[in-house]
């Protein structure tokens, strides 16, 4: 008796033991498939290997030989419901240590993390929201969310067409925190959507880490601020203040009721990367035929928009998130169209477009509002519109080598051509109202045909709040402006004055550059006799001002030895070059700006050097016209 219940009890313990054995048993994933990441070809996943004490990723790597890669000891993945599992150690490679490759420009290793959940069905890898991430890893055929066109009804249903409930001007406000690394200064590129203009503020943080951030707003936007490398991101209407810490590790917290919680969590923690790759882009509209680069944009299009959806299911986004990162993603997507251009018929002003290759350009969805939520993403887009091929140029039909810039009337037509909607696109119409274009080239040139052309391009207009905003743009416009401002006081104001002091009773010309900016570079290089020209006029001064983060001290020192010897230069803190940025609104460079012998600031800027002769004509007519101002 004693024998059989003891054998019975073996029986039970071996039956009890045997799941717990193949539950030991490591879970293996062979060349792992991933949804979207930003390492290309210099960090790969050739294989997963889960157990019940570790996760570990064998990692190829492909770069530059005898250069260095890095993988933080911060690294983590994160799992379905988006737990964190940290990274313990490096096999083969020491984690946040300079790994240099090999003579082959190739290497394998591996890095151990906490154990996944062996339910798992996709994770992603982060390095850090800045670094390497890969995202969706998962076994080859496992199926996860998609975009399909169930999505894009049902997404389309979302759509804001009501002006009345959506513009609202005003401001909002951003109260954060610095709970790890203060920085000195929080950024505001101020992107505008609606003028294509930026408007870059900064906001100083306080010595306790906080700082407060006035955003001007016109309707619901999603933009970021800018600190420590990070994006901060921020969803504001008119009237909003939000509240946010970042904490040591650079993550965000937003406070308890903050809308849209979940989806700037997902912007500023993890930072995906909602466009196409430019690179990727550029060279295949090199390669290929303008219908074979349409089908590469539609479906680059469709993997970003399949890589939405796993996160709007893995970060449990509402509709309305939901809605706003479809949107980032769909502007994204058709960003570079600037080889947007003719074959077949599409080669004269009267010819007929072929729509299906701009099938992509349909799908934005730009009869939906939301559009104008993302600043960015619309500024950018705008802009590659208003200046491609099949919108700005035409070819002279008497000599194919000559590019004309195009009327209204063949823009609508060819607008229309893409969009089959009826009226001017929501991009055509944004086109209108570039203030820079009209006060750069219109109305200095002939400023009663300017007038006559915005008042023919607002009856264009569709929108009652755009066509608003261009009758206001057109009365500013042709009020008149006295040629000087003096600059507001304020520490941006006094430290441009420190600068430019020693200059006094001459005309100073500003230039912003960098040795990081290629045109920068190429305009100084291309312009020494022009700047031995200007050098030998009486009263008129250059003056070149870069910044310690974009220009090395070692960069700063080869470049002026070599090419701006004798000029007046010098090179500021980065902190001190935002500042500058927002004093005079500008954002990118190079960037010029005009002080008279007093002081002062002439509204009309130089251009960029181009021509010899014409930049020449135009210093000493700005000169002549400042003396004694």
């Amino acid at each position: 008796m004693a024998y059989r219940m003891k054998a019975i009890i073996t029986t039970l313990l071996l039956a009890c033991l045997t799941p717990t054995a193949q539950a030991r048993k490591p879970k293996v994933i062979e060349t792992p498939q991933w949804i979207s990441s930003n390492t290309g070809k210099s960090l790969t996943i050739t294989r997963v290997e889960l157990t019940d004490t570790a996760t570990v990723l064998w990692f190829h790597s492909k770069y530059k030989p005898k250069n260095w890669i890095r993988i933080s000891r911060n690294s983590t993945l994160t799992d379905d419901r988006g737990r964190r599992y940290k990274a313990r150690c490096g096999i083969g490679i020491k984690l946040s240590k300079r790994f240099y490759m090999p003579a082959s420009g190739e290497a394998d290793f591996k890095v151990s993390f906490e154990p996944l959940p062996r339910n798992t069905r996709a994770f992603d890898f982060i390095e850090s929201p800045a670094d390497w991430k890969i995202w969706g890893i998962h076994a080859p055929g496992e199926e996860l969310p998609q975009y399909t066109e169930a999505t894009y009804r049902a997404d389309s249903a979302l759509r804001q067409t009501d002006e009345a409930a959506f513009f609202r001007r005003g401001t909002g406000v951003v109260c954060g925190r610095f709970l790890g690394k203060r920085p000195g200064l929080v950024n505001y590129y101020g992107y505008d959507a609606i003028t294509s203009g930026s408007y870059p503020q900064v906001f100083e943080v306080a010595a306790n880490g906080s700082f407060t951030a006035t955003i001007p707003v016109e309707c619901p936007t999603l933009a970021d601020l800018s600190a420590n490398g990070r994006n901060l991101y921020f969803y504001l209407n008119a009237g909003d203040t939000i509240r946010m810490d970042i904490m040591e590790d650079g993550t965000v917290r937003y406070a308890d009721g903050t809308k849209h919680r979940k989806l700037l969590t997902l912007l500023s923690n993890y930072d995906p990367e909602m466009a196409t790759d430019y690179y990727r882009m550029a060279a295949l509209a090199d390669s290929l035929p303008f219908s074979g680069y349409a089908r590469a944009v539609a479906e680059g299009a469709q993997k970003q928009l399949d890589f939405a959806e796993y996160l709007i299911h893995k970060h449990r986004l509402d509709a309305r998130e939901a809605h706003l990162l479809r949107t980032k993603t769909r502007l994204g997507c058709c960003q570079y169209i600037n080889p947007m251009t003719y074959e077949g018929p599409d080669t004269t002003a009267t010819g007929s477009l072929n729509a299906a290759n701009y099938a992509f350009m349909r799908s934005m969805g730009l009869e939906d509002l939301t559009c104008l939520s993302l600043p960015f993403e619309l500024h950018v887009l705008q802009n590659r519109y208003e200046y491609c091929d099949l919108m700005y140029y035409n070819t002279a039909a008497d000599n194919p080598a000559v590019r004309l810039m195009m009327d209204d009337d063949t823009r609508i037509a060819r607008d229309e051509a893409l969009f089959g909607l009826g009226h001017p696109s929501l991009l055509l119409q944004l086109t209108w109202l570039v203030e820079r274009s009209y006060a750069n080239n219109e109305y200095p040139k002939d400023s009663a045909r300017a007038s006559k052309l915005i008042s023919r391009r607002i009856g264009h207009i569709k929108s009652p709040y755009l066509r608003t905003r261009l009758a206001d743009m057109k009365r500013e416009l042709e009020s008149p402006k006295a040629a000087t401002y003096a600059l507001p006081e304020g520490r941006a104001a006094a430290l441009f004055d420190s600068i430019v002091a020693p200059y006094r009773g001459k005309t100073v010309i500003v230039d912003f550059w960098s040795t990081s900016c290629g045109p920068c570079v190429a305009e100084i290089k291309a312009s020494q006799q022009l700047r031995d020209s200007i050098a030998a006029m009486p009263g008129v001064e250059l003056l070149f001002i870069t910044n310690d983060s974009q220009t090395s001290a070692k960069a700063y020192a080869d470049f002026t030895a070599k090419h701006l010897a004798g000029e007046e230069s010098c090179r500021i803190p980065y902190d001190d070059w935002q500042r500058l940025m927002a004093l005079f609104k500008f954002n990118g460079i190079p960037h010029k700006e005009t002080v008279t012998p007093s002081g002062r600031i002439a509204r009309t800027q130089i251009r960029r050097f181009h021509h010899l002769d014409g930049s020449l004509r135009e210093i000493r007519r700005i000169a002549a016209s400042l003396s004694g101002l």
